[in-house]
C-alpha cells in the first residue's frame, strides 16, 4: 500500500516538474561577444578559465571630488568595441571570494555609466544574469570595490590597507572570465513566424 502511494506521489511530482520546466522558455544565446572586445586585461575575455585577469584602477574622467572618490574606492574591468554590441546575458567566472560585491554597468550614448545590476554577497564561482531587455553599447564594465568586509572570514574583516597606505594586491580582484551574450530566436519561434 505504501509503495503504491509513493509511486503515485512520485509520478505526480515528476509530471508537475515537467510542466513547470516546459513552461519556461529557453534562452537561445549567441556566440560570446566579449571575445571580440578590447579589454583592460586580455585575460578577462580570452575564453580560458585557467588564466585570470585583474581589475585595474578607475581612470578619472573629470577632476571633481565624486570622480576622485570613485577612483579611490573602486576598481574596474572594462570591455570596449568599435561598433555597438547587443548584450542580454552576462556571465562572470571567478574563484570563490574574489567577487562578493560588484556592479554590472554599460556606457550609454551620453558617455555615462549606467548600472544594470548590483550584486551583494555573491559566493558563487559563476554568476549569471539575464536582462529582461537587451542593451546596445560600445563599453561594458564591472565596477568592483577595492575593499569590503567579508562575513565569511571568521567574523573578522579583511585587511584594508598596509601600514604605508599603499594599495594591497587584494584590492585588485582576479576574474577568470567575462562572457556576454544576446538572445537568438528560439527554433520554435522561428517555425511559428514562417507559418
Amino acid at each position: 500500500m505504501r509503495f503504491g502511494l509513493f509511486a503515485i506521489i512520485f509520478c505526480w511530482i515528476l509530471g508537475l516538474s515537467g510542466c513547470i520546466l516546459a513552461s519556461n522558455p529557453s534562452f537561445n544565446r549567441s556566440e560570446n561577444v566579449a571575445v571580440t572586445a578590447a579589454s583592460t586585461d586580455s585575460k578577462l575575455n580570452d575564453e580560458n578559465l585557467y588564466t585570470e585577469g585583474e581589475t585595474t584602477t578607475i581612470r578619472e574622467d573629470a577632476r571633481d571630488i565624486a570622480s576622485q572618490q570613485e577612483s579611490d574606492n573602486f576598481t574596474e574591468a572594462v570591455l570596449s568595441w568599435n561598433i555597438p554590441q547587443t548584450i542580454q546575458q552576462v556571465v562572470i567566472k571567478a574563484k570563490e571570494g574574489q567577487l562578493e560585491f560588484f556592479e554590472i554597468q554599460y556606457m550609454d550614448d551620453g558617455g555615462k555609466w549606467v548600472t544594470v545590476n548590483q550584486v551583494r554577497d555573491n559566493m558563487r564561482s559563476e554568476y549569471k544574469f539575464t536582462l529582461r531587455d537587451p542593451i546596445v553599447t560600445k563599453k561594458f564594465r564591472l565596477k568592483v570595490p577595492r575593499r569590503w568586509d567579508s562575513r565569511r572570514v571568521g567574523g573578522q574583516s579583511r585587511s584594508k590597507r598596509s601600514e604605508t597606505g599603499a594599495p594591497t594586491s587584494a584590492e585588485y580582484r582576479k576574474i577568470q572570465e567575462i562572457e556576454l551574450y544576446y538572445a537568438l530566436p528560439t527554433p520554435a519561434a522561428e517555425a511559428s513566424s514562417t507559418q
